[in-house]
């Protein structure tokens, strides 16, 4: 009996012992904070991608046994979209999808073949700004050089209806576009665009959103019909009245191409951003349509 009192007794003390060890070691710890923000949502994007059509499956026949309606042919199956590359090893697909709408003499003259799909976006994204430099561009320049017009006096220089002809391969190749089919396109490539746009750290959290509001900027343009005043600076030429000349490179891009080309664009890029946004009332008030 001696034996089993002697056990309990060094039991008890083994637990004490364990007991204020665990209640010294919390003391040691801090208590938990309880102010530390919680890590933010990704907001909602203001301008959703349609959400792919969904063909739902033909009902069984009626169990009551009432005669139903006609049904409608059933649709062919669709063809599973292979997965999408790596926005690494994009390019290849990219070109490819390029050259199925624009032919691929096309892609190969105009098209630089590396970076396709981030060269883009950031291209896309500089629109609002100032040009950014020529080298990193995902075509490749107009030729060739832009014509001048001298007037009497020898020192004033227009820019004029001729440089219009510059952008003619361009504008052919968007007319051969439905807006509708570029948008589907870039509805399934988008995750690779927003993967560019992520890696560029951009405040804006989705590309689309940023998208639309540089379409958006761009139908603002100011119509500016030609000839226009040009000043020679720095080796390349620039608006001699400065208000034009503070516009963002994108629109001086549209003044530039003359008010024919001008109007074909805008009006593409209207039905093109009506392809590409989810909500209605998003189309409601878009800039050049009042």
């Amino acid at each position: 009996m001696r034996w089993f009192v002697s056990i309990i007794i060094v039991l008890a003390l083994v637990a004490g012992l364990w007991w204020m060890e665990q209640k010294r070691q919390a003391a040691l710890v801090p208590e938990a904070r309880l102010d530390i923000p919680a890590e933010a949502e990704q907001p909602e994007p203001r301008y959703p991608l349609p959400k792919p059509e969904r063909h739902p499956a033909p009902s069984p026949d009626s169990p009551t046994g009432e005669r139903e309606a006609p049904r409608q042919p059933a649709e062919p199956a669709r063809e599973p979209q292979p997965p999408l590359p790596e926005l690494a090893g994009s390019d290849e697909t990219a070109l490819d999808a390029l050259a199925g709408l624009f032919g691929s003499e096309f892609v190969e003259q105009r098209i630089k073949p590396e970076f396709v799909i981030s060269r883009t976006v950031a291209i896309v994204n500089s629109l609002e700004g100032a040009a950014p430099a020529l080298k990193t561009w995902p075509v490749d320049t107009l030729d060739p050089e832009p014509a001048t017009e001298a007037q009497s006096d020898g020192d004033t220089l227009h820019w004029t209806q001729e440089n219009t002809e510059r952008y003619d391969t361009w504008m052919n190749a968007l007319e051969t576009l439905p807006p509708e089919e570029a948008a589907a396109l870039y509805a399934r490539y988008y995750p690779l665009f927003q993967q560019a746009w992520n890696e560029l750290g951009e405040t804006e959290p989705h590309f689309n959103d940023r998208l639309i509001d540089i379409v958006d900027h761009l139908l603002a343009t100011p119509e500016i019909g030609l000839p226009i005043e040009v000043i020679p600076y720095e080796g390349r030429l620039q608006f001699a009245d400065e208000a034009l000349e503070e516009q963002s490179w994108g629109r001086k891009l549209l003044i530039r191409m003359g008010p024919a080309h001008a109007d074909k664009v805008t009006d593409w890029l209207r039905a093109f951003r009506r392809a590409v946004i989810q909500s209605p009332s998003a189309t409601q008030s878009v800039p050049g349509t009042d």
